[in-house]
């Protein structure tokens, strides 16, 4: 069937941003959003087929069960695997996408999903690496069933289900019918009330609405109102923004309220001034399908919670807490707290640290993707909350349970071992793991010879 070509920017699925520019093939007279998936920048016919046909032949690939036509009118016959036809490394191009006949417009996607588990120069991946847990079920996320799959074989061709879990999340469970990318994130739109604008995250997550009831300000902001929805006040909406948004018939790049977006560009390298800052909900979009490993947003800290705390004592780590939290001893001193290393001086950033990223309020824009915050104190502050991403990346790593440093692995970092941003170790610790906010002895911690 003969495409029609539409203007083609960007594109955004998964854990990714807006994308690079593309050159249009057709002048561009509307709103122009830069983005791929919606509106002005959609070519539908890269991913979908009105009749199950595509040059005469039946739109048919091999290993799907049926062998055709695919739900939605889609060219594969799973959800996920139809993401990383664009977002794995080397398909990540309108030139080489792994899609029948996708028309050629210039667009070049981000990477979620690597070829060898070595990250290319030059792209962030914030998300991590879907490759470590395509070979290592421990190490991440391994979103194999399509709607109506789950309890049953797994679908994907590209990614293979976990052999120990299946479908099966700890901590929770999955009622939805399905364990897909599309689980997490939404295919089109990001200015509804089923998708916020952060990344195409869903509001509705395993079947809970993870922004419980909201109200928006005059500004456009969106807040946590406390009303009970599905029976559970503790949820609240997704407050970071990397898209800006849709005002009359203008794109903003900003949001409605004017303050910065804050996304890293996935098509440079991630790094203090290139990182993503995160707002609020993202412990609760986690508590979705995870929700035993912690007493979600709202917790009353001055009484015991049986997931969290007994008689008063932690027994599994807490997340959305403010890091001066009355009574806590590990506190926002001890995240920014000066190191004396073997070397005698400070390894570890005095500001926000995108190694190890932080809720922070959405009323202070301080720290910002393209401000640099490490070497700023005024970045980090008390009412910044640790969160499920302060230890963990969103899709995989290459450490077990998709942590951000190897857990098994020793406190101290032996002479030539590095960091989790490539820092090399003199026979110290640079403000590593765990350690990042239990220096266990002090300052003084990370003296020690090797």
């Amino acid at each position: 069937m003969k495409k029609v070509v539409l203007t083609l920017a960007a594109v955004a699925l998964m854990a990714a941003p807006a994308m690079a520019a593309a050159p249009s093939a057709v002048a561009n007279t509307g709103v122009n959003t830069q983005q791929y998936h919606s509106y002005d920048g959609l070519i539908c016919t890269d991913c979908h087929t009105l009749h199950n046909s595509e040059d005469g032949a039946a739109v048919a690939l091999a290993g799907y069960t049926g062998g055709g036509p695919y739900r939605e009118l889609l060219y594969r016959g799973d959800w996920t695997d139809m993401c990383l036809s664009c977002h794995t490394e080397n398909s990540n191009t309108s030139a080489n996408a792994r899609l029948p006949d996708v028309t050629d417009t210039g667009w070049t996607a981000p990477i979620v999903m690597t070829e060898t588990g070595v990250k290319p120069a030059g792209v962030a991946m914030p998300g991590g690496d879907f490759w470590q847990s395509a070979n290592d079920p421990k190490k991440g996320h391994n979103p194999a069933y399509t709607k109506g799959a789950v309890g049953g074989a797994a679908t994907s061709l590209f990614m293979p289900a976990d052999t120990t879990l299946s479908s099966n999340p700890p901590g929770g469970a999955i009622t939805d019918g399905e364990w897909s990318c599309h689980s997490c994130h939404g295919m089109h739109s990001r200015f509804s009330g089923s998708y916020t604008a952060y990344r195409q995250l869903k509001r509705k997550v395993n079947g809970i609405m993870t922004t419980g009831r909201t109200q928006t300000d005059a500004a456009g902001v969106e807040t946590y109102s406390g009303a009970v929805e599905n029976g559970l006040a503790t949820y609240e909406p997704l407050l970071s923004n990397s898209r800006g948004d849709i005002q009359g018939t203008s794109y903003v790049n900003t949001r409605k309220d004017t303050n910065p977006l804050e996304g890293a560009d996935l098509l440079a390298t991630e790094s203090d001034t290139n990182k993503n800052v995160y707002r609020g909900g993202f412990s609760s979009f986690c508590a979705t399908c995870h929700g035993d490993f912690h007493g979600g947003n709202d917790e009353t800290r001055t009484a015991d919670n049986a997931k969290t705390r007994v008689n008063n004592a932690w027994v599994r780590h807490p997340t959305n807490v403010a890091m001066n939290e009355a009574g806590s001893k590990y506190n926002i001193s001890t995240y920014t707290a000066v190191i004396t290393n073997a070397q005698g001086n400070n390894p570890n950033p005095v500001g926000y640290d995108w190694r190890y990223p932080l809720v922070q309020p959405d009323n202070d824009f301080t720290v910002k993707s393209t401000v640099a915050g490490m070497t700023d104190p005024a970045t980090a502050i008390g009412a910044s909350r640790i969160m499920c991403l302060t230890c963990h990346k969103a899709h995989a790593t290459e450490f077990d349970n998709m942590t951000r440093w190897d857990a098994a692995g020793h406190a101290f970092l032996p002479v030539g071992g590095t960091d989790v941003d490539g820092t090399v170790s003199a026979g110290d610790n640079p403000a590593f793991g765990c350690g990042k906010c239990h220096q266990k002895g002090g300052t003084k911690a990370y003296v020690k010879a090797f």
